[in-house]
């Protein structure tokens, strides 16, 4: 495993419980970063601080009353934040210490389903769990130019079609894609579509695995059948947290194009509470998406707010909530009612708000069944 560096953003009112979780995290692959230990007397603070949140690998922000009055706290999650946004990954994992509400966090990641832990070695261990989570997931080996030319197959046609897609520039992804689609033969199949799949494995730093990707993204526009239930989990169970992220934006578009072609056990699966923010996001909005045409997936949201974890009953209590506001008709308000209940008598008032939040929005409004004709 390489080393991490792992930025805990706090307060320095929470500094016992920061130096704790960084005695805990440091290991031989883990190299914790807090300010205390890494700046000393005559240091530049701001040199020291951009040293720290520029070569970093994750950032814990410990939220509390405290940190959200902090403008030091507030400049290192929006740096983190906007390196989120240019490498397009996750960076920020959020924990809430106190009894600060999700509202009151930083806008940005009032949706990242932040966990709230207790001050104390029972909190440590949590968020060392949630690093380690994340941080396994980083842990893709490295290949040389040996190694690929010995597992890939290059092709020429492939490397001409995705030449000019670079990070971020979807549309040149998009006339990618519809060169691509010329070789689509009346049968439905295409030749070179295997071929562009082979890219993914190529090392994250190549130009071409970044074409490859934006180029399958938006091809499923074009030609939504070829993304079979094979295709879609080779992408999903990717190592690459980017590659499952196409997955699940791959999914969200099906969702709206071809929703009978959505894996709903896969979209489950990316988005869990646990995964990268960005490859969560999309699976979650597929989900929302099938709701109104397949009702049974909503069951699976409720069903989730029973779950033992805290974090898991707020990720499903936030997902219902959101159908509640987009698609109220689709929700039962007596069934919202009980669950708000059910869960402030086993102390839950996170969820319980959320929830309480969702029962007002469907107030007055007819439900709406999946069959409007018919028996």
């Amino acid at each position: 495993m390489n080393e991490f560096r792992v930025f805990i953003s706090h307060s320095s009112h929470n500094n016992e419980f920061a130096h704790l979780l960084a005695s805990r995290l440091r290991d031989p692959d883990v190299l914790p970063w807090i300010d205390t230990e890494q700046i000393y007397a005559g240091d530049d603070i701001l040199d020291q601080l951009g040293e720290g949140l520029s070569r970093m690998d994750i950032l814990v922000f410990l939220a509390s009353e405290h940190s959200l009055a902090s403008e030091w706290v507030d400049l290192e999650v929006k740096y983190a934040y906007i390196k989120e946004l240019s490498e397009k990954r996750a960076l920020i994992l959020p924990f809430i210490i106190d009894n600060t509400h999700i509202r009151d966090i930083p806008w940005f990641l009032q949706h990242r389903n932040a966990t709230r832990v207790s001050p104390d070695p029972s909190g440590v261990e949590t968020i060392v769990k949630h690093v380690h989570h994340v941080l396994d997931r980083r842990n893709i080996p490295e290949f040389t130019r040996s190694d690929m030319a010995a597992r890939f197959v290059r092709d020429s046609r492939i490397e001409e079609l995705i030449a000019n897609v670079g990070i971020g520039d979807w549309d040149a992804a998009y006339d990618a894609a519809l060169q691509l689609h010329s070789f689509t033969q009346p049968s439905g199949f295409n030749e070179l579509f295997p071929s562009l799949l082979v890219y993914i494995d190529y090392p994250e730093d190549d130009d071409r695995r970044w074409g490859a990707l934006l180029t399958i993204e938006a091809f499923a526009q074009l030609a939504p059948w070829l993304y079979t239930r094979a295709v879609l989990f080779r992408l999903g169970e990717h190592s690459d947290f980017s590659v499952r992220s196409s997955a699940a934006s791959i999914c969200m578009e099906l969702a709206s194009i071809a929703p009978h072609l959505v894996p709903t056990d896969l979209a489950f699966k990316l988005s869990r509470f646990d995964e990268d923010w960005y490859v969560m996001a999309p699976a979650l909005a597929a989900l929302k998406a099938l709701c109104s045409s397949r009702p049974i997936v909503i069951r699976a949201f409720f069903n989730l707010l029973h779950s033992d974890y805290p974090y898991e009953r707020e990720h499903a209590a936030s997902a219902i909530a959101d159908i509640a506001h987009t698609e109220p008709e689709i929700l039962d308000q007596g069934e919202l009612s009980i669950e708000a209940r059910r869960l402030q008598q086993i102390g839950d008032e996170l969820a319980a708000s959320i929830i309480a939040d969702a029962t007002t929005s469907v107030q007055d409004v007819d439900q709406q069944f999946r069959y409007k004709y018919g028996l």
